[in-house]
């Protein structure tokens, strides 16, 4: 009887158990999904059937840091936030400009490069005031944070709109004569610059300086921790300022979101942001 007895408080263990391990699978199997604009070179650049880029090598490494596979799906603008919310897929590794409208909606990371408005042109005509815009054609991505600056302002000063499908498509209608100028964030236009001698970034709006971040949906606090925690892990052996120093051609600043750790988990200042301390070990 004793061991009837022992074999039944063994099985029932068992049970437990097995109950235990359902409730909490283990997540190391379950890759990571995550969708991705097609066209955001340096962020996101297709080649030959595989995709790459700043963002999305840095979201391979971060995954890595896991343990995790990551699976990227290249999405429509008009979807992209709608799959997320729709639990398609798990994350946005972006960029996306940190406002305050996106995080209403998301919930964002620290971000891991700065970026603000910035305009470029063709050499020898560069953009170093607001009068510089009269009379020109702005190209800029439609839909985008930048093509609604350019909405809002097109009649205050003078200039007319072209709108193009992505922001590096902007610099191409600059260099193909079809625009005059472009907007977009500062990171594309001093990506342009260094690939083209034709090509000059100019003014930029410091006011609209922000954080270039990745976005989960606003239950998933657990996972954004765990995302922000491998980023910032990879901030500090060096991979996010080699990443950028590959794709931009240039050395981050020290005070680079490449190189600088945001305190707490979020973007400060907005909406999800949490000031709790990090106690990740890397």
């Amino acid at each position: 009887m004793a061991r009837l007895k022992g074999r039944g408080i063994m099985r029932r263990h068992s049970l437990v158990l097995m109950a235990w391990l359902a409730a909490f699978p283990v997540r190391a199997e379950e890759p990571l999904r995550a969708g991705v604009l097609g066209d955001a070179a340096p962020f996101v650049v297709q080649k030959g059937g595989r995709l790459t880029g700043f963002t999305v090598d840095l979201f391979r490494a971060i995954a890595g840091r896991m343990q995790r596979p990551i699976v990227f799906e290249v999405s429509p603008p008009a979807l992209l936030f709608k799959r997320l919310q729709d639990g398609t897929y798990d994350l946005l590794p972006g960029p996306i400009n940190a406002t305050p409208d996106r995080a209403a909606g998301m919930l964002l990371t620290e971000g891991y490069v700065w970026s603000e408005f910035q305009f470029g042109s063709r050499a020898g005509e560069p953009v170093r005031g607001f009068a510089d815009l009269k009379g020109r054609r702005l190209a800029v991505r439609e839909g985008s944070t930048y093509g609604d600056w350019a909405l809002r302002n097109a009649q205050r000063y003078g200039f007319t709109i072209l709108p193009t499908p992505s922001a590096l498509a902007a610099t191409q209608a600059v260099l193909r004569h079809e625009a005059d100028v472009s907007l977009s964030g500062s990171p594309i236009q001093l990506y342009a610059a260094s690939h083209d001698s034709g090509y000059v970034a100019g003014m930029s709006l410091p006011e609209t300086r922000t954080h270039e971040s990745a976005a989960v949906r606003k239950a998933d606090v657990e996972l954004r921790d765990e995302v922000e925690d491998a980023l910032r892990c990879l901030k500090q052996n060096g991979t996010v300022a080699r990443l950028s120093k590959s794709w931009f051609g240039r050395e981050p600043d020290p005070e680079g979101l490449e190189n600088l750790l945001v305190p707490g988990y979020g973007v400060p200042g907005l909406s999800g942001y949490d000031p709790k301390t990090h106690k990740v070990r890397c």
